[in-house]
């Protein structure tokens, strides 16, 4: 045994640097950047965006001030703020390491999103509300953790400090109060938690703020905007959260200081106050409803389950039949086929679609937006046009790299409306041919307004849509031969959404009353009607093909039903007749801010323009310091960079090995500007390892083994992402080059003879690949799936060891017995390269790559083949709080049989050491994982323990085993 020992002790891998696999989100080399410089800004943006970043620049800088006034006082300093336009997904952000933001600057088409708003408008009021908040956290031992450590610690630290609900509810209660159409002026941004409320699911604070897997409850968006208008409005102070978030962030290291700030604050704790905000809510909207006769109407929605899950958007085909968009707690985005009286029928499921507050139906063909993306450019992403033809069953992909928002089909089934935003941010209403998706006309917009949910008319001669402007929204129809635009609905700030025209009347959703509704207008009288009287909304109206009834989608506490009514003049009310009954929660806390005309007069200030260089701005060190890993065996000194635009991150520092006692310098550059990601790591530094050696009187002995270790890697990396369907797919290639050289090893110990010091050079290959159908919130796993990977590491070009191994591994996915149950087969071969048949000691072992049988230590073999098979299912959804501390959401259990055998069969006949042997590994077991969530933080822990039963075989004795587990990942 001691012959090959030393093989053992170099059985090491090279280090690898923290973050050093991620992906950084970034645009196309060829994309040239331009550059603002104001007081508080330095804009950044492509080459042809300039007139929206001049405009943007005066946004924000007419908004500094005004926002900073009840969050801190202090102005924020300059920050760079990255305005992007290759993109189709309506988005934003701010964001620490490194500090900066990004607007996303392609418009949502649903009405409920923005609201009357401008998009980049909101945007701007939205998140510079985050650069203040950011800025309020750098106070007490929060400004003392940024300058020890950075923006990172200090970003976690303050997430640490305040909940998620706190950062948007406050942004969105100053996007409320500065703009006339704010989120928390939507009633539908709040008809979840508003139909819970009354409907009696007025759950805890614990499983409002963590969510559940038994009850679908609001994001933190509609949680936090009510929590922070509530106290903003019983207190009647504006400053109330600057004081509560400013004790919380001075001690983001206690535990619950959010609580305890606002119990100094408010003299109440944070449980109470929640309660009272619900009391409050609860009489409120309970007094909304006071006198309110809503409208009978006839379900045709069937369900079978209480799961929360929405039916949208309905639509009736030719052939009678009426379709709706699935979706919910549950189940994934699917198109279902409705019948009266019965459960609905599955269709087709889209992919990652694009949001547009409708769908469009005719000949049996129905279309949607899609979201594909640029397999390498992580920003680059596309809204295509997709079609699904009910009777031939057929997908078709209309449009293709295009950046469509929204889409309608003509009567015949010939033509496609859909709104068209280029990357210069101009925006066009556009008619492309169904066969081909090449655009057939380009509708005037010389004022560049933005047009919205386009539809046609039944004899397909004209287009309504929305129209969007500075003052408001009106809906507008365009005459398709002549091109000629008539204003139907004058502009306003009414949020007037899903016009559709049926003969001379147009139906549309408004939240008028307070409570959105259908309501229709004559357009030869000129007079508006309400159509329906809803609970808690009426949404989406859909004429059927013999023009008796309407369908529309009405909210109850399960979803959105689909519903209809006759379509009959007399029922309904006229608009002068309207209850007036809108609950303006926000209202005190637009008199507090006192600005809600701020977009109004933005001014034009002329701002000098000039080149942006990128690698100028490379180097952008933004967090340093001492940290530690993630399982506390190591601690680094370092300093980190990584340029606004992100493409690229190094680090350099010092790491201490507290298993080896050891430490090591290193330097981590990751280039992703180029198609190809360049990595390269080099470190230098000593390194150790105790082993058990049997001596001439047969006795275990441990020897210490010390070296050092000098080495370079460099690695080239191709993630791919290819998701164009229902599925996540993501194809990665990588090759790293690794020369590490070994000296100074000791070799004092009298069995080994064999030569220490040497290089090692090493090429390894990696190559995986994932396939995954998307996720419903209650599924574990994928139910439909497939991923494979393979790696090999070879030594080709000398030196004093080789190295090699073969690691294969792949899983499949299937569905299991019931809903949200799940069964897969996993495998795996590995083969390592291990001579005994020279006189040096030139083999280097590489750590193992594939999964074991569970149940099992395992020693170190030649071959080795492993398969498993696994049976995942939930258990209970209990949503049981103790107190602050824990938060148990789900119970779930996974059923496995492990398989494996190994295979070794080395022999040296000079040195008479010969390595024969195989084995089969066999072991059933059940893991046992709790989510949970500690001290009130979101991020779902799973813990657990592993039961495992482990055949004995020659080498092993098996047996039962016990085992602790802690993830936060599934299965």
């Amino acid at each position: 045994m001691q012959k090959y020992l030393c093989f053992f002790i170099l059985a090491i891998t090279t280090f690898v640097s923290y973050g050093q696999e991620r992906i950084l989100n970034n645009n196309p080399p060829a994309l040239k950047w331009r550059q603002i410089n104001t007081p508080g800004f330095r804009i950044i943006f492509p080459e042809g965006f300039s007139r929206e970043a001049h405009r943007i620049a005066n946004t924000l800088e007419h908004l500094r001030a005004a926002e900073s006034e009840t969050m801190g006082e202090t102005v924020p300093p300059k920050i760079s703020m990255i305005l992007q336009n290759q993109n189709s997904i309506s988005n934003g952000f701010v964001t620490l390491g490194p500090r900066r933001s990004e607007f996303y600057s392609m418009p949502p088409q649903d009405y409920n999103f923005t609201g009357t708003n401008r998009w980049l408008d909101l945007l701007a009021v939205h998140e510079y509300r985050h650069i203040v908040q950011f800025e309020q956290s750098k106070t007490g031992w929060n400004k003392f953790f940024y300058y020890l450590f950075g923006e990172n610690t200090q970003a976690g630290m303050a997430f640490s400090a305040a909940p998620p609900w706190f950062w948007e509810g406050d942004a969105t209660a100053i996007e409320t109060s500065f703009t006339h159409s704010g989120r928390g002026r939507i009633p539908s941004f709040n008809r979840v938690f508003r139909a819970n409320l009354l409907e009696g699911k007025r759950f805890n604070y614990h499983k409002q703020h963590l969510r559940s897997y038994k009850d679908y409850v609001p994001n933190h968006y509609v949680l936090g905007y009510h929590f922070i208008a509530h106290l903003r409005r019983r207190t009647n102070d504006p400053e109330i959260w600057e004081k509560v978030s400013n004790s919380a962030f001075s001690w983001p290291f206690i535990p619950f200081t959010f609580s305890n700030a606002l119990k100094k604050h408010t003299d109440t704790y944070l449980v109470e106050n929640y309660e009272m905000m619900m009391d409050e809510l609860d009489s409120v909207w309970t007094g909304q409803l006071n006198g309110l006769n809503v409208t009978p109407y006839e379900a045709i929605t069937e369900r079978k389950s209480s799961a929360f899950t929405d039916y949208s958007y309905p639509q009736q085909l030719e052939n009678g039949k009426l379709i709706a968009l699935k979706s919910g707690i549950g189940d994934i985005q699917q198109f279902v086929y409705l019948k009266p009286g019965k459960e609905d029928e599955k269709t087709f499921v889209p992919g990652i679609m694009n949001e547009s507050g409708m769908l469009s139906a005719s000949q049996n063909k129905v279309v949607w937006n899609e979201i594909h993306f640029d397999p390498r450019w992580r920003v680059r992403t596309y809204s295509v046009i997709k079609s699904y033809d009910f009777e031939t069953n057929r997908v078709k992909i209309i449009t293709d790299k295009s950046r469509y928002g929204g889409a309608a089909i003509s009567p015949d089934a010939s033509r496609i409306a859909t709104v068209l935003t280029t990357e210069d941010q101009n925006t066009y209403l556009v008619i492309l041919d169904y066969d081909t998706g090449k655009e057939i006309k380009r509708f005037d917009n010389s004022e560049n307004q933005f047009y919205s949910m386009a539809r046609w008319s039944a004899d397909g001669k004209q287009i309504v849509t929305l129209k969007t402007t500075e003052e408001g929204r009106s809906v507008v129809t365009f005459d398709v031969d002549s091109g000629l635009e008539h204003t139907l609905i004058q502009e306003s700030h009414e949020n007037i959404g899903h016009p559709v025209l049926y003969k001379n009347m147009l139906f549309f959703n408004s939240p008028v009353s307070g409570i959105d509704n259908i309501y229709m207008l004559d357009m030869e009288t000129g007079k508006r009607y309400q159509v329906t009287v809803s609970k808690y909304g009426a949404y989406n109206p859909e004429i059927s093909n013999d023009g008796d009834f309407i369908y529309y989608n009405e909210h109850t506490v399960n979803g959105l039903d689909v519903v209809k009514i006759p379509l009959n003049k007399s029922d309904w009310k006229a608009f002068s007749e309207i209850k007036d009954q809108p609950v303006k929660y926000y209202q005190p806390l637009v008199e507090q801010e006192g600005h809600e005309d701020i977009l109004s007069n933005v001014p034009d200030t002329e701002y000098p323009e000039r080149k942006y260089s990128r690698i100028g701005h490379l180097i952008n060190i933004h967090s340093w310091g001492p940290y530690a890993s993630t399982d506390l065996n190591s601690a680094r000194f370092g300093v980190f960079s990584q340029d606004v635009l992100s493409t690229t991150a190094i680090s350099l520092g010092y790491q201490y090995d507290e298993v080896e006692e050891t430490g090591f310098g290193y330097v981590n550059v990751s280039y992703q500007g180029l198609y190809p990601i360049i990595d390269i790591q080099v470190s230098k530094g000593s390194r150790s390892t105790v082993e058990a050696v049997t001596n001439e009187n047969n006795e275990d002995e441990d020897v210490t083994f010390n070296w050092d270790e000098t080495s370079v890697d460099v690695g080239l990396r191709l993630p791919l992402l290819l998701t164009k369907s229902k599925y996540h797919r993501e194809l990665s290639i990588e090759n790293e080059v690794g020369i590490t050289k070994v000296e100074n090893f000791n070799q004092n110990f009298r069995f080994l003879d064999q030569q220490g010091n040497g290089n090692l050079y090493t090429n390894e290959a990696t190559v995986s690949f994932y396939n995954l159908l998307k996720q419903s919130s209650r599924d574990i796993n994928s139910r439909w799936g497939q991923s494979f990977s393979a790696s090999h590491t070879s030594s080709p070009f000398g030196g004093a060891y080789d190295a090699g191994q073969l690691a294969l591994r792949g899983t499949l996915y299937f569905p299991g017995i019931f809903k949200h149950h799940s069964f897969y087969v996993r495998g795996a071969y590995q083969h390592k390269s291990w001579k005994l048949d020279t006189l040096s000691n030139d083999t280097y072992l590489l750590s193992n790559q594939i999964p074991l049988p569970r149940g099992y230590s395992h020693s170190t073999w030649e071959d080795f083949f492993s398969a498993s098979v696994n049976y995942t299912l939930p258990l209970w959804c209990p949503d049981i709080a103790l107190g602050p501390v824990l938060n148990l959401k789900r119970i779930r259990a996974n059923l496995f049989y492990d398989y494996g055998y190994s295979e070794i069969d080395l022999v040296n006949q000079a040195q008479r050491v010969r390595l024969q042997r195989d084995d089969t590994y066999q072991s059933i077991g059940v893991d046992m994982l709790f989510d949970t969530n500690f001290l009130r933080f979101p991020a779902d822990v799973a813990i657990g323990f592993r039961f495992s039963y482990a055949e004995p075989n020659n080498f092993k004795s098996g047996g039962s085993k016990f085992e602790f587990l802690i993830s936060n990942i599934s299965f």
